[in-house]
């Protein structure tokens, strides 16, 4: 059969002629084109990692369980003298052993892949809730034992769920997309705050009220001490309080399980595809004074780097200031408002808040850069927290209420972005292959500010009160805007 004109052969002089070098049309899409197509398994594994983080946002409700778990221990038998401030121990614990562990299992859950990974977290996270329905009725070490376990789990899903779904999206959407899979943590207690208060005090009972007490009984029932601080003592509030343990442990459980069905890795080919097709506009992602780094540095040598460091401060002077919230903002609030409801109403919409900061920092980094996000961070956190010694002077009025939510809003709107910027930026900055290990390098940061945590609340509390310790975490946060910008 003879050959075709259009059929060229290799030793063809008309290889050469622009009319048989011309692309044909076809009905199949170009790679251009078909790169353009947003990835089904991206977004399954967003929605994976979103739900994941939103289960494991229950760190961001503290301040609630807080005043219902501490209630409880306090009248159980076993921990006569518990206080509010004794809370630290707890989230102390939970983050010494998250930022010491979490470079090693950031390390194992790469190797695990992320299903496994997932899935071993979310067992040990929803583990620990459901064993500590059993540990709240007995010393307080325990309870820390148990709940502490959030900060093993952390360690196997964060990193993981933020690495994986960037995986499968174009390098110019890191923030955007980790953002989106850590907004998750922010939404998460705009339902689990609201769902321990109508759960375990659905008729808003107040805390050292007299319709829980007389006050003939004040000083024995317990219903206030350590200063200004109010403590529940209705014994149908505080018989829920193990119970919203199983409930909460029950949703996690359910919630891991539909996570790892969607998380996925994308194949390597197309992750390679993507990237070599990418033109990238480099100005709007790498800080001015860095150069773009073409391999992946391990851990070792990211820690012989000046820019970790950087970030290291930085994270730790926010953290701080977040721990500090997240320990107390409603034990202080109590000191001058004296309704549960109102803090519950309060903690939906900081933590919506709290969510859509994250997309909007996230979006923000990659038009931006870190040092500006940064720098917006640290300054706003820095002047609110400073200025919360104020609001008790307002009273249990409208003004006292509305500044008080007012505050809490502008300090979740702005302090949780840190979290979006930080995951973009180590991808960035050190690269894709070891981000597990290296993102848990920064978690190191745990320790030492757990360490400041303690002196501060158990060490100057009875001296500095809350002003003191307010204007201590601004302090802190003006240092960590000039560590991360020098």
């Amino acid at each position: 059969m003879d050959v075709p004109d259009y059929a060229i052969s290799g030793h063809s002089g008309k290889k050469k002629d622009p009319v048989y070098t011309a692309v044909p049309a076809q009905d199949n899409p170009s790679p251009v084109e078909d790169r353009k197509k947003i990835p089904v398994g991206g977004v399954c594994t967003i929605i994976g990692g979103f739900l994941v983080c939103l289960s494991f946002g229950s760190d961001f409700s503290y301040p609630n369980i807080n005043t219902y778990l501490t209630s409880y221990m306090r009248q159980n038998g076993h921990n006569d003298g518990l206080a509010y401030v004794d809370f630290v121990f707890l989230t102390t614990t939970k983050m010494v052993i998250q930022g010491a562990a979490m470079p090693w299992l950031g390390g194992l859950a790469r190797k695990m892949g992320p299903r496994i990974a997932v899935a071993t977290g979310s067992a040990i996270y929803s583990g620990g809730y459901l064993l500590t329905c059993l540990t709240v009725k007995h010393h307080y070490a325990l309870a820390i034992l148990s709940l502490s376990l959030h900060g093993v789990a952390f360690c196997f899903v964060y990193a993981t769920t933020i690495r994986t779904a960037q995986a499968w999206f174009s390098p110019t959407r890191k923030g955007l997309v980790a953002s989106i899979v850590v907004s998750g943590y922010g939404f998460g207690s705009s339902l689990w705050a609201p769902i321990q208060t109508n759960f375990v005090n659905p008729n808003n009972m107040k805390a050292g009220n007299t319709n829980n007490c007389t006050e003939t009984v004040v000083e024995a029932e317990n219903c206030t001490g350590g200063g200004q601080n109010k403590y529940f003592t209705d014994q149908a509030v505080l018989d829920r309080v193990p119970l919203m343990f199983l409930l909460l442990g029950t949703i996690y459980a359910i919630m891991g399980i539909i996570a790892v069905i969607l998380i996925s890795e994308p194949e390597e080919s197309s992750v390679e595809e993507d990237c070599k097709d990418e033109n990238v506009d480099k100005e709007h992602i790498v800080e001015p004074s860095k150069k773009e780094i073409s391999k992946n540095l391990s851990p070792l040598e990211v820690l012989k780097t000046r820019w970790f460091y950087q970030i290291w401060a930085g994270f730790f002077s926010i953290s701080l200031t977040i721990a500090i919230m997240g320990n107390y903002s409603k034990t202080f609030g109590l000191t001058f408002i004296n309704d549960d409801h109102f803090f519950s109403t309060v903690a939906i919409f900081q933590n919506i808040l709290n969510g859509f900061s994250r997309i909007f920092w996230g979006f923000s980094y990659d038009r931006f850069g870190f040092k500006k996000c940064f720098s917006v961070i640290c300054l706003s956190v820095t002047i609110t927290i400073s200025t919360l010694p104020l609001l008790p002077s307002l009273g249990d009025g409208e003004a006292g209420r509305a500044c008080y939510a007012l505050w809490m809003c502008v300090l979740y709107a702005t302090c949780p972005g840190i979290y979006a910027i930080v995951a973009a930026e180590v991808s960035q900055a050190f690269g894709h292959l070891h981000y597990q290990a290296n993102f848990g390098l920064l978690y190191t940061q745990y320790v030492a500010y757990s360490v400041v945590i303690i002196v501060i609340t158990k060490g100057m509390f009875s001296f500095l009160g809350y002003p003191g310790m307010f204007f201590i975490a601004g302090g802190f946060g003006l240092c960590g805007m000039l560590a991360g910008l020098g």
